[in-house]
């Protein structure tokens, strides 16, 4: 029974050892949001986030919620208590200046 946890544990702590997975759960932090919105924010490709909330959504990390198309993602509100006392100090906000200034430090443009 403890192994059966104990992989379950595991098995989200990889997931969250993703950079880009953790910017996302703290995207979702704020509350709910759709794929299109998560692209635009985080600046990448949307199969590349879809295939990162796919994993998240596989161990139980994050909720998927359809409504005709589009899907929407929120916290787990089993992690969601967890996750925000781990990264208190972290807010979306943060992670749109970091993603602006790596933008200006390698000569790309933050608008779109």
């Amino acid at each position: 029974m403890v192994d059966k946890y104990l992989e379950s544990y595991a098995a989200k702590f990889k997931v969250l050892a993703d950079p880009l997975r953790l910017k996302i759960l703290i995207l979702l932090r704020d509350g709910e949001k759709c794929v299109c919105e998560l692209v635009d924010l985080l600046e990448q490709k949307q199969p590349l986030v879809s295939y990162h909330l796919k994993l998240m959504v596989e161990v139980g990390l994050i909720d998927k919620r359809t409504e005709g198309t589009w899907a929407y993602y929120s916290l787990n509100k089993d992690i969601q208590q967890w996750f925000s006392s781990c990264c208190r100090f972290l807010t979306a906000q943060d992670i749109i200046e970091s993603l602006r200034s790596t933008q200006k430090g390698d000569g790309r443009s933050a608008s779109k």
